[in-house]
């Protein structure tokens, strides 16, 4: 990219290290596989400096509630915690760019959110999901797709009474990942990956909303 970025460059010191203004810190060893330096020279690279104005820092460790979740990063405070126990290199940068879109909320929310728009592309969306499921025979009455908020009862019924095998095949067309259905907040950073780690095209035509907003935020 050809903007100047006011991040500084990785400093190592052992495993505790700044990019930028934010304070990583590596508490647990991550596997062999894994290359942290590399994934923070992508993000400098890729993403634009401006969204990590405001983040405090970032965590590699284990948690408790990963395991209990089922999860292996969340955001809170302008801290994002990230599980040392990832797969690859590319699973660790994924988890990354997830967690950084959840910051991007708190920076820019009138600009995602404020006018409303892309809450009606995502109720669009979830009223096409039910539909959908009620054609393959699933009773969906209990359950409010109208709810923009996280609902661990329509997550477990979505993710464990339609499964990884059905739910893939409903949701391709309506949304570039499975997860995207579970809450607008998650239908934005599911879209924010998508938009800077995958396909750029794909996004656009499966949720052209979301698509310029995020490219809205990123020309800021």
């Amino acid at each position: 990219m050809s903007e100047t970025y006011i991040l500084e460059k990785i400093k190592n010191t052992t495993r505790n290290f700044h990019f930028g203004n934010v304070q990583v810190l590596q508490k647990m060893e991550l596997p062999s596989n894994v290359d942290i330096f590399k994934i923070f020279k992508t993000l400098e690279n890729h993403i634009p400096q401006h969204y990590f104005i405001g983040l405090k820092g970032i965590e590699v460790n284990h948690r408790e509630e990963f395991a209990q979740r089922n999860i292996s990063a969340i955001y809170k405070n302008d801290w994002m915690y990230i599980s040392n126990q990832q797969d690859s290199t590319s699973d660790l940068l994924n988890d990354l760019v997830h967690e950084l879109a959840h910051h991007v909320e708190t920076t820019h929310e009138d600009v995602i959110y404020g006018d409303h728009v892309l809450a009606k592309e995502f109720l669009d969306k979830r009223k096409m999901l039910s539909h959908e499921l009620k054609s393959e025979g699933y009773w969906t009455s209990g359950y409010d797709f109208n709810n923009i908020e996280y609902s661990e009862e329509l997550d477990t019924f979505l993710y464990k009474r339609v499964g990884p095998r059905v739910l893939p095949m409903i949701t391709t067309g309506l949304y570039v990942r499975p997860y995207s259905a579970v809450s607008l907040r998650e239908y934005f950073a599911t879209g924010f990956e998508e938009f800077y780690l995958g396909d750029k095209n794909l996004l656009y035509k499966v949720s052209p909303e979301l698509y310029n907003r995020i490219e809205a935020l990123d020309k800021l």
